[in-house]
């Protein structure tokens, strides 16, 4: 197939896979926006909010190492399939609860599906593109969910003054069912269209043994540490706006998808400012670890959201947080595309999205009990000091791969007991 064909049909793919992106973030973040009114008609405290969040991050947490480890196993056409069926699924049973128990249990169950869909889109990602072209793909499918958390706020606010909040959960759920039947119809692996399979660093092994090497503990413990900070914008901030800043559920829908924008920006500065740096020279690792390190200087910003007087600067502060937590996303995920091979890369995504959910289950439970008691000013606080820590796992962890001798220590380290 010449390149240009290649190159065309990948971005097709690309783009396919940020629709089921967005489609992800839009079904976790119905409930988000829905937060204030159903605690309300719930009768549901801030703890038990919080214990609702932590369902979803719970099995989440799990289901990203395992989603990681079926996508290898069955490939992202299938695993991509299965996952978003069952998500979607997920969704339409939130439109049945009766209260708090049930509504975790949905939650529950949504986390189950919507891990795999990140493992997935890195394989296809892998497939398709060569080392020095995967920031911007890895980028724009990433953007999928700031842009599915941009559209939900005045897209649900819509459906539930409407139609009622049941409707909120159906309709995206069924738009999910419909993308899977047509990425069954038309999905093929590039090999499968005469393609040159591109090669990459470390041959396959077993995932277990992947916590021998150093770069996979560094980013382990980076997004243990970074991703936290993106779940309690996701989660949290509506909740935030509200009872901190007195908004209406229709003010809500009109302002707070604009942090989600500014997170969309940075994922597409993250993927251009580092395939850039690889151009002129710099290791694909190397490039990726100097723009990580670059958005952690400027992340104790946020601190001062809760400070401020001025809603317009709140915003401002929470946007500029979510356009950090996007440059840490999309960089970590395409260092696991740099570093290791196609083989394992859906296994070490699914580990380190599992790292950063595990994160987020602990978190958001220091969040409702810091909310509860002191308010969301130390909330804030913690926010914005963890990508500092976490760039400071990433220095001393990880290591470049075209170091000499990178090889040969990591096949070394990869070499242990099989499931």
């Amino acid at each position: 197939m010449p390149r240009s064909w290649h190159n065309r049909v990948g971005w097709a793919v690309i783009l396919w896979i940020t629709l089921s992106t967005v489609l992800n973030y839009m079904d976790r973040q119905t409930l988000s926006i829905l937060a204030p009114m159903l605690r309300d008609q719930f009768h549901m405290s801030a703890e038990e909010y919080s214990a609702i969040v932590s369902a979803f991050l719970f099995s989440y947490t799990v289901m990203y190492t395992v989603g990681g480890i079926f996508v290898d196993k069955v490939g992202e056409r299938i695993g991509m399939a299965v996952c978003i069926t069952w998500w979607s699924i997920a969704t339409m049973l939130h439109s049945v609860v009766q209260g708090a128990f049930s509504l975790g249990a949905a939650r529950f169950l949504l986390g189950i599906g919507e891990p795999g869909n990140y493992p997935a889109a890195l394989r296809a990602t892998t497939a398709w593109f060569p080392k020095s072209e995967r920031g911007l793909p890895v980028a724009v499918y990433s953007s999928g969910s700031a842009i599915g958390a941009i559209i939900a706020p005045p897209l649900i606010a819509l459906i539930t003054l409407r139609f009622g909040w049941r409707y909120a959960f159906i309709m995206p759920g069924a738009c999910g069912l419909v993308w899977v039947s047509v990425w069954l119809l038309l999905y093929r692996r590039p090999e499968n269209h005469h393609a040159i399979s591109t090669a990459t660093n470390i041959t396959g092994r077993s995932w277990l043994s992947l916590l021998r090497d150093r770069n996979v503990l560094g980013l382990f413990f980076a997004r243990l540490l970074a991703d936290p900070v993106w779940y309690f914008y996701l989660f949290w901030i509506p909740e935030y706006l509200q009872r901190a800043r007195g908004f209406s559920l229709a003010e809500i829908g009109l302002y707070a998808w604009i942090p989600f924008v500014a997170a969309d920006l940075g994922g597409i500065f993250a993927g251009l400012v580092s395939d850039r740096l690889i151009r002129r020279g710099l290791g694909p690792a190397q490039a990726r670890r100097r723009v990580l390190y670059a958005a952690a200087f400027f992340a104790p910003l946020s601190i001062l959201t809760s400070r401020t007087a001025s809603t317009g600067a709140a915003i401002a502060l929470i946007s500029a947080a979510g356009f950090l937590c996007f440059i840490w996303f999309i960089n970590t995920a395409t260092l696991v595309a740099d570093v290791f091979d196609e083989s394992v890369v859906g296994s070490v995504q699914g580990l380190i999205g599992s790292a950063g959910s595990a994160g987020g289950v602990l978190f958001n439970l220091l969040i409702g009990f810091l909310v509860t008691r002191l308010g969301y000013s130390p909330v804030f606080v913690v926010a914005g000091s963890l990508q500092v820590i976490a760039a400071l796992m990433i220095f001393i962890f990880m290591r470049d791969p075209s170091r000499p001798g990178f090889a040969t220590a990591s096949n070394n380290a990869l070499q242990g007991a099989s499931l």
